[in-house]
């Protein structure tokens, strides 16, 4: 006796949804380890490079800026950029729900590539944003660093995925 075609079609695609959730588990744990691994030589420089560009930009709308190392700030507030807000982890997260979809490896090039721009574009705002934030709001900085932005951050990256992968379930041949 043979299993009506819908039962069938269930078990088919929660077998895809499992190998998806597998390699994404499988991905994450390689790319935070190869990540953790060239810290010093990737992350670090990576960092430093975020509180340059706010430098530079808080410069480039008339603000007093300084940075030293992974430290931006004006003459009133100051941030350290640390690995949880440089946004590293979590683009590298992005690319492994990216690497982990069902699509062509030339889909997730572009997936990965546009994606982590878009990410390091919504990172600077986020530290541009909070830097403000610190200098005119000083008692609501921890509010909106802990709560606000890492929530933020996180759904707006889910938010991204779902929007690529949305796109290549409606569009498979692009």
């Amino acid at each position: 006796m043979q299993a009506p075609p819908e039962t069938g079609r269930r078990a088919q695609v929660t077998r895809e949804l499992l190998r998806s959730l597998s390699l994404f588990a499988c991905y994450t744990l390689a790319l935070f380890a190869l990540l953790y691994g060239l810290d010093r030589q990737v992350v670090d420089p990576f960092t430093r490079w975020i509180a340059q560009l706010t430098r530079l930009i808080l410069t480039l709308f008339g603000s007093e800026a300084r940075a030293a190392g992974n430290v931006v700030g004006t003459p009133t507030f100051s941030v350290a950029i640390q690995n949880n807000c440089n946004a590293i982890y979590e683009t590298a997260m992005f690319a492994a729900a990216v690497l982990a979809y069902p699509a062509t490896w030339r889909q997730r090039a572009w997936g990965i590539l546009l994606g982590s721009i878009i990410l390091y574009v919504v990172n600077l705002l986020r530290v541009l944003s909070l830097i403000y934030i610190g200098s005119s709001f000083p008692r609501y900085f921890d509010a909106s660093h802990v709560y606000v932005w890492q929530s933020l951050f996180i759904v707006f990256a889910l938010g991204l995925w779902l929007a690529w992968a949305g796109r290549l379930a409606r569009n498979p041949s692009r």
